[in-house]
């Protein structure tokens, strides 16, 4: 499913992404502080994340495995 996208002729949206850009500019060091600390996780959180990911490896190999399957049985 495609996602949504701003329109570039919306004014109220530019002009608020304006403010908010002009405003992370005007304090550089707090964001990055946030950053770093947001960005820095665990093992165990990288681990959670690594076995979230080959779950839902696995779950599409089966689903295109049952999908071609049905394909070809209807051929």
């Amino acid at each position: 499913m495609p996602v949504p996208m701003p329109s570039t002729t919306d004014k109220s949206t530019t002009s608020s992404v304006s403010a908010q850009t002009a405003q992370e500019v005007e304090k550089p060091s707090t964001q990055s502080v946030a950053s770093v600390t947001n960005t820095q996780k665990t093992e165990a959180e990288l681990e959670a994340e690594r076995e979230a990911e080959r779950e839902a490896e696995r779950l599409y190999e089966e689903r295109m495995e049952e999908e071609y399957a049905k394909r070809e049985g209807g051929a």
